[in-house]
Formats: C-alpha cells, structure tokens, sequence
C-alpha cells in the first residue's frame, strides 16, 4: 500500500511538472515582438533638414523677434519716464503720454500674435514635412530590421531598454536618404 501511495504521488509530481513546463517553453512557431522607441521630436530636430530650417527659421523669425523686443523696451521707458515725470507734467501731456503707450502695447501685443501665428504655422509646415519623411525612413527601416511595432518616446511609455531606442539609426538613415546641400556628414550614431 505504500509503495502504491509513493507511485501516485510521484505520478502526481511529474504531470505537474510535464504541466508546468509545457506552459513555460515558448512555441517555436511564435514569433517574438521586436519593438524600437524612437524620440520623434529630437530626431525631427537633429536631421540635418530639420538643423537647416532651425537655422533658416532663426534668420527670418529672429531680427522680428529682436524689434518687438525692442519695441517692449522702449514702451517700458516710456512708462517709466512717465512715471516720474507725472507730478511735473501738465495734464494734457500726460495723457498724450499715457494714450502713445497705450496705442504702442496695443500695436505691440498684435504684432507679437502676428509673429507667433506665422511662426507656427511654418514650424507645422516643416514639422509635417520632416514627420513625412521620417515615416518613409522609420517603415523601410521596420521592415528590414524586423520590428513589429515602433513607439515614439514621448506617448505614454513607463520604460523602454536604451538598445530598443532606434533614434540615431533614424537620424542617420534620413540624412542619408534626405541629403541637404552643403550639410556636413552626420556623425556616427552612438549605442
């Protein structure tokens, strides 16, 4: 009887195990996802495109942005001259004074609106651009390597190892493919 009792509970003991481990090995037909995370802002940024229309944006927008500055600066000395110079000047010269600035904050709030629609609207043109052409290197780029699914670092991500981030490979590979004249080669990606 109790050598009938140990042969069930070894019995027993090796279908749990053949249980456990048929449900631990991986089928072989199974593929195993391969993912990538790729910071789509900086690499946006960092192509030599999007260097060069950094550079070309900064040389349009910049000198508008610098008046407007200026501009800012002189209505707060006007203000400031205003008020000290409130209690010695007549009435009339104080409110001409008082309606200049009024009439330049006014000007100068449109104006700074003006620039910050125009600048937008041709940072989302070459942020559309630039976006185009990375999903053109980013699915040539899947599709060789073998990726199931590429995520942008910026959505909701709690965490990705450093060899699944793919964004120097992206970079180099649209620069490669997007060439801009008179660029200087992009360096070697580090890993």
């Amino acid at each position: 009887m109790k050598l009938n009792s140990l042969f069930a509970v070894a019995l027993v003991l090796a279908a749990v195990a053949l249980t456990m481990r048929s449900q631990t090995t991986t089928p072989k037909t199974a593929a195993i996802p391969k993912i990538a995370v790729i910071q789509m802002r900086q690499a946006m940024v960092a192509t030599q495109e999007g260097q060069a229309a950094g550079r070309a944006m900064q040389a349009e927008y910049g000198p508008k942005r610098a008046a407007l500055e200026k501009e800012d600066a002189a209505i707060v000395a006007l203000e400031d001259q205003l008020r000290k110079g409130s209690a010695t000047m007549s009435a009339d010269a104080r409110q001409k004074m008082q309606d200049d600035i009024t009439r330049r904050k006014t000007k100068l709030q449109r104006d700074v609106e003006d620039l910050d629609q125009e600048q937008q609207a041709a940072d989302n043109k070459v942020t559309q651009d630039i976006t185009g052409k990375l999903g053109q290197v980013i699915d040539k780029m899947a599709k060789a390597d073998g990726y199931t699914v590429v995520m942008d670092a910026s959505a909701p991500l709690l965490w990705a190892s450093e060899g699944a981030n793919i964004t120097p490979e992206v970079i180099k590979a649209y620069d490669t493919t997007f060439p801009v004249k008179g660029a200087a080669p992009a360096p070697a990606p580090k890993k």
